[in-house]
């Protein structure tokens, strides 16, 4: 399967804007590297998804149009996403401490590529998580390993580093089974990450 104009535009938007991320680690660019050759080498098959919306998506042109006015890496980025914004499909996350009512009308995940995504793929998953002002993701951990390329204000957390600001453009990287959050401020918190599947 040949992957369409857009999904490739987004795939080196977002490649592009990994490794040009402020201050980013040494760790960080090998695991970018990873992952961005994994989405080079293959492609996935069509996803099967409708688009849907939430409450949270609101906030979705507002992010993007301060992500465009960022450093020069996520204007493309944010470009490609726009293009993809109509096919969507944003989830809730559940489970312990997701039921109050701003946390599940505040916030919004959608997949990319993934098997959930527009492209269907099992290696790695390629996401974007979306917050309305003034709302904390809580804690949570998994065991892929994970890249956030920041597009917009807010802080992240972890046990090891307490609450940080990374910055637009920053990177954050999680390696497997870390606990972490993230709270967006006055202003909402867009960001896409990529989790490394594959063993």
């Amino acid at each position: 399967m040949q992957r369409s104009a857009s999904l490739a535009r987004f795939t080196r938007a977002f490649h592009a804007a990994a490794v040009a991320g402020d201050a980013v680690p040494g760790r960080s660019i090998a695991v970018v590297q990873r992952m961005c050759a994994a989405l080079d080498s293959c492609t996935g098959q069509p996803g099967d998804v409708a688009p849907q919306l939430l409450p949270a998506c609101r906030h979705l042109d507002a992010a993007l149009t301060t992500a465009r006015a960022g450093p020069t890496a996520l204007a493309p980025l944010a470009h490609a996403l726009q293009e993809l914004a109509p096919l969507l499909h944003w989830r809730r996350k559940t489970g312990p401490g997701c039921t109050d009512a701003p946390f599940m009308d505040g916030h919004a995940n959608t997949q990319i590529m993934g098997p959930e995504g527009l492209e269907q793929r099992s290696d790695v998953v390629v996401g974007v998580s979306l917050l309305a002002p003034q709302v904390t993701y809580p804690d949570h951990d998994h065991p892929p390993e994970e890249i956030y390329v920041v597009m917009s204000e807010g802080d992240w957390f972890t046990r090891a580093s307490g609450w940080y600001t990374p910055g637009s453009g920053g990177i954050v990287h999680h390696a497997p089974g870390i606990t972490h959050a993230m709270r967006s401020g006055p202003h909402p918190l867009l960001a896409v990450w990529c989790l490394w599947v594959a063993r």
